[in-house]
């Protein structure tokens, strides 16, 4: 058996640990057992027009922003993401009312609204799908070791990149193999004076002061 030196197996590890992760979101508990859900996985270089689209958009979502820069570094060391990713109509005609439409077939009928964040309106059930599916991959994740965060940026500019196709809402799980946690460290991009600015600013309003969803 050839000798296979260390960088090798834990790439090769990093792309086992991402198909554990899709298989832990696939077998994840479905509403009604319907399991629509679409992934892909994106690693090393290809990662970089994640970055540089999250980054490029400045002041309009400050947040993606500062995670495209933080994906940038990401890159030097082994790192992978899982895009996971539904369409916003609903099939399980539960009629439940929480989309703000009274039935399903509302909803369906109802013109696409396109954003930066995500298409809708949406069943809520498909977005709890989604998140389902994304708490499975990032507890994988964790019991296999490694550096693991859940990111709602990353996904978006991964769907608007058509990394992921024909889906309306998508999340980002992002695993790193690097010497310490990198997650924790995100504000090392911002000054403090920055972070206090732009976080009293941001974080209120949750719809264009969060992360730029809707532009004024």
């Amino acid at each position: 058996m050839p000798v296979q030196n260390m960088e090798d197996m834990i790439q090769a590890g990093l792309d086992r640990a991402a198909e554990m992760m899709a298989l832990a979101a696939w077998t994840s508990f479905r509403f009604k057992d319907r399991n629509t859900i679409k992934m892909v996985t994106v690693t090393g270089e290809d990662l970089t027009p994640v970055s540089e689209y999250c980054y490029s958009l400045g002041d309009m979502a400050p947040l993606a922003a500062r995670d495209g820069r933080h994906l940038a570094q990401l890159i030097k060391e082994p790192t992978s993401m899982l895009i996971i990713g539904d369409k916003r109509k609903s099939d399980f005609n539960y009629n439940c009312g929480a989309c703000g439409y009274k039935t399903c077939a509302e909803l369906n009928k109802s013109e696409k609204m396109e954003s930066l964040t995500a298409d809708g309106p949406s069943c809520m059930f498909k977005n709890l799908n989604v998140s389902i599916a994304a708490n499975a991959a990032a507890a994988m994740a964790y019991k296999l070791g490694l550096h693991c965060r859940v990111f709602s940026t990353l996904g978006f500019a991964a769907r608007a990149l058509e990394l992921i196709e024909d889906v309306d809402v998508s999340v980002s799980i992002c695993v790193n193999a690097g010497n310490k946690n990198p997650f924790f460290d995100r504000h090392e991009y911002w000054t403090q004076d920055h972070w206090d600015e732009t976080f009293d600013t941001e974080f209120p309003t949750f719809n264009r002061g969060f992360i730029g969803a809707i532009e004024e």
